[in-house]
């Protein structure tokens, strides 16, 4: 795996194995295939703390399809969840290719596994507000959305970019506070707080910035945030 940046951990903690390790699966990112899907498990297994987390991050895509593909709401759900499905599929096979307690070590899941809380809930609920009232943050965001190519080609209408923003809105609380899962720590949950993925940008820049109060200061006070992540940029070799 290389490695290209590290935001907020440096090399010698992710080799002291500091934190556990979550991988974002977006649908929309053609990197994402199943040899390279494997190897980015291959390397979490190696530097995790105690086990991997493995999210699909199919409601997400499903606002992908319902505005830049034009999809109704139910068609661009059913699709995604569909996508979901097979890409769930794919790593599950992929875990049948590991040693069985590798495997064991590996959870794969769906975005709504890790955004099924009060947590989550109050803090997109902050982050809505935001959007809405504070035109700085706002045009932060339609900045991020404007990043990817297919975007900023497509001339959406301020609606539909409003709409849009909803994927990075929704993502914000996971990266901000870790993704959780599992339930509470004495049940057995645990909170994931490096993600590795395949490249970086405004978003990213976003979060280390809420989290050190150094972007949107006032705002990063009502989030309330308990944990900092840390980011990898990595590409399988």
């Amino acid at each position: 795996m290389k490695i290209v940046t590290y935001l907020n951990t440096n090399k010698e903690e992710v080799k002291s194995k500091k934190f556990n390790i979550w991988i974002g699966i977006s649908l929309g990112n053609k990197l994402f295939t199943k040899e390279s899907i494997k190897k980015y498990i291959e390397w979490a297994l190696k530097y995790t703390k105690e086990d991997v987390l493995v999210v699909i991050g199919d409601r997400l895509q499903a606002i992908n399809f319902e505005v830049l593909d034009g999809y109704s709401k139910i068609r661009a759900l059913k699709t995604a969840l569909r996508d979901g499905d097979k890409k769930e599929k794919e790593i599950k096979e992929i875990l049948l290719e590991l040693s069985i307690d590798e495997a064991k070590k590996v959870k794969v899941v769906r975005f709504r596994h890790v955004t099924a809380s009060k947590y989550h809930d109050y803090r997109l609920e902050i982050l809505n507000i935001e959007f809405k009232t504070n035109s700085n943050f706002h045009n932060y965001i339609i900045k991020i959305l404007n990043e990817n190519k297919k975007v900023s080609s497509k001339n959406l209408s301020t609606d539909e970019l409003d709409k849009l923003a909803q994927y990075i809105l929704q993502e914000i609380p996971v990266y901000l506070n870790g993704a959780k899962y599992g339930g509470l720590p004495e049940h057995g949950g645990k909170t994931y707080l490096l993600q590795i993925y395949p490249g970086i940008g405004l978003v990213d820049t976003l979060i280390i910035g809420l989290q050190d109060g150094t972007l949107f200061p006032e705002l990063t006070e009502k989030l309330k945030i308990t944990h900092k992540i840390a980011i990898l940029e990595g590409y399988p070799e």
